[in-house]
């Protein structure tokens, strides 16, 4: 799944980690709406195995998988999570260069196989 998502929120709570990507700042919604976002979470309380909680709004992509590849660069978040199908995720995203540094310690922390991509 290929999606592009320009707010984004990240949240240390002691040993549980959360990102999430979404179209708009949830703040601005009136109400609830079915809009595409992406939800990745970690915690460290209790033995995992390694994988991550994803949730998107797409139902393929729902569930506690371990990932096999990734990459984050200043504008997009690539997984490779270890499934039979739909075994990609790729997210684009403007963000402040404060915020991507945030994300950046997230995932490393949630994900610590990550490539890191900086740009010169």
């Amino acid at each position: 799944m290929k999606i592009r998502l320009d707010y984004l929120s990240v949240s240390v709570a002691g040993d549980y980690y959360q990102v999430m990507f979404e179209e708009k700042d949830e703040d601005e919604w009136d109400e609830t709406l079915d809009t595409p976002y992406v939800l990745i979470q970690r915690q460290f309380e209790m033995p995992d195995g390694g994988r991550i909680y994803i949730e998107t709004h797409d139902e393929n992509f729902i569930g506690h998988f371990a990932v096999t590849r990734s990459t984050l660069g200043p504008n997009q978040l690539f997984l490779q999570l270890r499934r039979n199908r739909h075994a990609e995720l790729e997210v684009t995203f403007n963000t402040s260069k404060h915020k991507y540094m945030e994300l950046k310690e997230a995932l490393r922390n949630m994900i610590p196989s990550i490539e890191l991509l900086e740009v010169s």
